[in-house]
């Protein structure tokens, strides 16, 4: 089953289906996968802090490759 969202006013995003699934994929493993409504884009949704955050396909690899490059230079010392 797939998590829709829309753009709301004001910036940000709104869940229009699967707002239960988009809570419990959070809680199980700490992302979601989206789909926005509007531009048919797939979002990589994150609770950071107590807020969601989306980040497009391309943000999201930058984030996961920068954080690798962090844990191996933290293991090289």
């Amino acid at each position: 089953m797939t998590i829709y969202v829309k753009e709301a006013e004001g910036g940000g995003f709104e869940v229009v289906a699967g707002q239960l699934r988009l809570n419990v994929m959070l809680e199980v493993q700490g992302k979601a996968w989206v789909q926005n409504l509007t531009t048919g884009e797939q979002l990589e949704v994150h609770e950071v802090g107590g807020q969601l955050m989306a980040l497009t396909l391309g943000a999201s690899a930058a984030v996961q490759l920068a954080a690798a490059t962090v844990v191996s230079n933290a293991a090289k010392r």
